[in-house]
């Protein structure tokens, strides 16, 4: 943590931003209900973040690190792969808990906000550490040989589209729902018929 980071006022900040984004989305949330939520003055406010869209960066950021944070604990856990896998999935439920479409639609449909290439490049970081370790799992027969792990990665970028597409999400009573239904298709249609079976 750098000096700004240490400070209760700027954690205090991030923290409120990160409820209030996940519930209404971005554009909706003002500057002055993030002061008023955090009990800080518009001036703290602006002595950490020049505006909306830096702070919204921050949380986007914080949310990628906590991930990748998980990620790792549950792969270097001393248990079987199917369980690192099913540890992925409540990893990834709980780590989009509350996510409303409002949040969702600004990342991916907003293009005056601007977060749609930075929420891309942190989830393609987080693809390849993931593409890194399957390669490694399917060389070691834990994922099926005929997995091309390219389309991992394309099918991965194609999630985003699948969120926010309007006839898709309607299926579906909320977007963990959808987005579990998504995970779930892709761990387990990746895995040998063995490791499905636990056997």
């Amino acid at each position: 943590m750098n000096r700004e980071q240490d400070n209760p006022k700027y954690q205090d900040i991030v923290r409120t931003a990160h409820k209030l984004f996940w519930k209404h989305g971005v554009t909706r949330v003002s500057i002055e209900e993030i002061c008023r939520e955090s009990k800080v003055s518009k001036m703290t406010y602006y002595k950490f973040f020049s505006n909306k869209k830096e702070l919204a960066i921050t949380v986007i950021d914080d949310m990628f690190d906590d991930m990748q944070a998980q990620y790792e604990k549950i792969m270097n856990a001393d248990i079987p792969f199917e369980e690192k896998i099913k540890r992925q999935l409540l990893a990834k439920f709980e780590g989009t808990k509350e996510i409303s479409k409002e949040l969702i639609s600004d990342i991916y449909a907003n293009s005056h906000l601007g977060l749609h290439e930075h929420w891309e490049a942190k989830a393609n970081q987080m693809t390849k550490r993931v593409v890194d370790d399957y390669k490694k799992a399917q060389k070691e027969g834990l994922i099926r040989q005929d997995v091309n792990l390219g389309f991992i990665m394309h099918f991965n970028a194609k999630m985003a589209e699948m969120i926010y597409d309007s006839n898709l999400s309607s299926m579906y009573n909320s977007t963990q729902d959808l987005i579990m239904e998504i995970a779930n298709l892709f761990f387990y249609g990746i895995l040998t018929r063995e490791n499905k079976n636990g056997d």
